[in-house]
């Protein structure tokens, strides 16, 4: 098997993954049975097919199983890290570097809020000891309101380019999710 045939099989099939998740993305139960997943409109699968795509997702740990009732009946429902909203199959790969991005994003914007709190943080500690006359040991209370002010400035940098990285993602994801849309509309009509 080639490479390209190799991409071109393992594309389809994280293609039909997000189908099958979609099913059970929009279930207003929040889980569904096989036979539920197979007999949507949204999978052209069979009833095996399903089942074993849905094995293996269990496996990869994107979404959860549970026995319901005596007869055994699966319910399958999202793992909790699992994305929430619909995804267009046709663009799953931008949905998945998008939701990470967002993630990087949110971890940028709590290391700025971290960096301002310490910031704000050692200026009150300047501003404390230099009003009681207090001398610091480590630093003087002239540096550690400097010191105060570069990393508050520092963690205001990073609060706004994480909430950029996040805001930037979406837009990203928004524009794919149009434009796929289009493409969609035009080829078919």
């Amino acid at each position: 098997m080639s490479l390209r045939e190799h991409l071109t099989l393992n594309r389809e099939e994280k293609r039909v993954d997000e189908e099958i998740l979609n099913v059970i993305r929009e279930s207003d139960a929040g889980f569904v049975g096989t036979t539920e997943v197979s007999d949507s409109p949204g999978v052209d699968r069979e009833e095996d097919t399903v089942r074993n795509r849905l094995w293996g997702l269990e496996e990869e740990g994107r979404v959860h199983v549970k026995r319901i009732g005596n007869d055994g009946n699966l319910a399958w429902y999202l793992s909790e890290d699992e994305r929430q909203d619909p995804v267009n199959p046709d663009i799953y790969w931008a949905a998945r570097i998008c939701e990470e991005g967002r993630g990087v994003g949110t971890v940028v914007l709590r290391i700025g809020v971290l960096c301002a709190l310490t910031g704000f943080l050692l200026m009150m500690l300047a501003l404390t000891a230099d009003i009681a006359g207090v001398q610091l040991e480590i630093v003087s209370a002239v540096g550690a309101a400097y010191l105060g002010y570069i990393v508050a400035g520092a963690g205001a940098v990073n609060v706004f380019v994480g909430g950029g990285i996040k805001w930037g993602v979406s837009i990203m994801e928004n524009v794919i999710e149009r434009r796929a849309e289009v493409n969609m509309d035009t080829s078919s009509g």
